[in-house]
């Protein structure tokens, strides 16, 4: 239901207020007070009531003192509490000019001094009654509604009805001929007075309403009031351009309890006009800001169910930024392989900005589907994260940003799972990459392998990547990598690296150790010399291998090689010839017994050499 103040009623209209539960018609017939003779508390809307309520004596003791008449009596009491409650919170306390006592005086009080009453009947003055009577008091001032029209229309205008029927009705000026005397209206519209005060007329009740109070559009006066302006308005202090914001603001209060909303407007021209751009409830809404905007303010305004609104809570005016966020960066990359209790490097393709104001990076994480949460914001295009053992999954996202804090869209990484497996330990007295110095004989390695989960561990060792052995080890059992004998002399001189690998089939560790083989001589012969029945008297060898030319090469021949000091004898020649070669000695204390023995040495060149086998015979 559609209401409007009560101040925009034209004089002459009509309004309904319920008077002993039912509604009667009242006429507007002043707004404001008349003059200045008046006192501030008959600045209101001034209603008459249209049609004479009911006939009653104006003094019962016939004594023409409206102060202490019936008729003022029983309107501020029995009448006045007939009216609707809420109405009746309303009414002026208002001060009205009124002839003071009884008789003959003209005399009046007003502005401050006039009478106290919220119900009243009006004086001759007021209605526009005759003013040139001699025994008239000058109690008020023409009311607007009876300011216009003479003669019938005048008369037409003071006419009111009891049942029906034009009926006479009292006024509150006394006449001042006779102490008895009191104005009245007769049927027809003239005023003029009566003789006697304690006759029986019609009674036409005034009163005096603020002029905020609503009339609905049945007309009904309302006691609805405006809500309170809202409390305070939040605009953000920096909007960019193009962005969507949200405002918000402090709640508003009704004590008729029926308010219904707020109404939020935006201005683009420091306030000189305004738009709406939300009605409801909410005490807070978005707004997007088109880019290219120079400035913004906000306003918001509450309203009642009768459509009453409070005054306007304002913004300051604040400065659009209309700035143009960065690209997405390009691209993101994970590893694909996610260890739980190990670092992990992520990588991000740049951003560009047309501004020219790209000011960084802003990397986030999401771990086992959650929320994200941001790990990283700053200017470099990688960031190295530490992965907790116990993660499912893991997943990022970056986003590029400026000097004014506009972002890019999000660039999202796959979700990567994580492998919470700990990879096995190798334990050995030389750090992984330890250099073990020059070896000219054989040596070994010792070290152990140990795994906290528990798992079989699988060991390969080698040297410069060729396999020596594969075996399961026992966890934190001792093991040894031995590169001894042949082995060891297979090797060639110069550096190698020796590795043990330790892979329990989801993760592997590697110890590495380096050496240099420097060997520059070789001694071989016989472990066990070969024994013959009878003397041995010629042999025959051929060194298979290379030899270089400036080695320091010589071999040697026994033929009695159980005896306690054996006879060696050099056949270099004879080997580097292919010839037989002829012992000389013819005894054997112990029985005759072959061996052989060679010596190389490298030259002055350095060259290295190396001999694969030695074969011959004897006889």
């Amino acid at each position: 239901m559609a209401s409007v103040a009560l101040s925009s009623k034209a004089v002459g209209s009509i309004v309904k207020i319920k008077v002993n539960g039912t509604l009667r018609d009242f006429i507007v017939v002043q707004q404001g007070k008349p003059s200045s003779i008046y006192d501030e508390s008959c600045n209101g809307t001034w209603l008459l009531m249209k049609d004479l309520y009911e006939s009653r004596q104006w003094h019962s003791s016939n004594v023409n003192d409206y102060a202490n008449s019936t008729i003022h009596k029983w309107l501020n009491n029995e009448f006045l509490n007939l009216i609707d409650a809420n109405i009746r919170a309303q009414i002026r306390q208002a001060k009205i000019p009124y002839r003071p006592g009884s008789g003959t005086s003209m005399s009046v009080n007003s502005g401050a001094n006039g009478l106290s009453a919220k119900i009243f009947l009006l004086s001759n003055i007021e209605v526009g009654g005759q003013t040139d009577w001699s025994y008239m008091p000058h109690d008020g001032a023409r009311l607007a509604y009876f300011e216009y029209g003479t003669g019938t229309s005048a008369n037409n205008k003071r006419l009111a009805y009891l049942n029906g029927s034009a009926a006479l009705w009292w006024l509150r000026s006394p006449g001042a001929h006779y102490s008895c005397d009191a104005w009245r209206v007769d049927s027809n519209g003239h005023s003029h007075y009566a003789s006697y005060c304690s006759g029986s007329y019609g009674i036409r009740p005034a009163l005096i309403l603020p002029s905020s109070l609503l009339v609905s559009d049945d007309g009904s006066v309302s006691t609805n009031t405006a809500p309170t302006t809202p409390s305070s308005i939040s605009v953000p202090s920096s909007i960019q351009g193009g962005s969507t914001i949200t405002v918000s603001w402090g709640a508003s209060t009704d004590k008729e309890s029926n308010l219904e909303g707020y109404i939020l407007e935006r201005s683009t021209d420091g306030g000189k006009s305004w738009s709406q751009i939300y009605q409801g409830n909410s005490r807070s809404t978005t707004n997007t800001v088109p880019f290219g905007t120079g400035s913004v303010m906000y306003r918001v305004k509450a309203y009642d169910s009768d459509g009453l609104a409070s005054g306007y809570k304002t913004s300051g005016q604040v400065t659009v930024v209309n700035n143009t966020a960065p690209t997405a960066p390009n691209g993101i990359t994970v590893p694909n392989t996610v260890l739980g209790g190990a670092t992990l490097t992520i990588t991000w393709g740049a951003a560009t900005d047309q501004d020219g104001n790209l000011s960084g990076y802003s990397l986030e994480r999401q771990v086992d589907g959650g929320e994200w949460e941001v790990v990283y914001t700053g200017n470099t295009l990688s960031y190295t994260d530490t992965i907790t053992k116990g993660w499912a999954t893991v997943a990022y996202r970056v986003r590029a940003y400026d000097s004014n804090n506009a972002y890019s869209s999000y660039t999202v990484s796959p979700e990567r799972t994580v492998n919470n497996n700990t990879a096995p330990a190798i334990i050995c007295g030389s750090p992984s990459g330890s250099d073990l110095g020059e070896k000219d004989a054989g040596f070994m390695v010792s070290y152990s392998v140990s795994d906290v989960d528990g798992d079989e561990i699988t060991v390969t060792e080698a040297i410069d990547g060729v396999t020596k052995r594969t075996f399961t080890a026992t966890l934190d059992g001792s093991n040894s990598f031995n590169v001894t004998g042949e082995y060891f002399m297979k090797l060639l001189n110069g550096n190698h690296t020796l590795t043990i690998t330790a892979s329990d089939g989801k993760a592997s560790t590697v110890h590495t150790l380096v050496f240099a083989k420097k060997v520059t001589g070789a001694s071989i012969t016989l472990e066990t010399p070969m024994a013959a029945d009878d003397q041995i008297s010629i042999c025959v060898l051929s060194v298979i291998g290379l030899i270089p030319a400036d080695a320091e090469y010589k071999v040697e021949v026994t033929n009695n090689a159980n005896d306690e000091t054996p006879v060696w004898e050099d056949c270099t020649t004879a080997v580097k010839t292919g010839a037989n070669y002829v012992f000389e000695n013819k005894t054997a204390a112990n029985g005759f017994a072959f061996n052989f023995r060679l010596t190389a040495e490298r030259g002055p060149s350095g060259e290295g050499g190396y001999i694969t086998s030695v074969q011959g015979g004897f006889q």
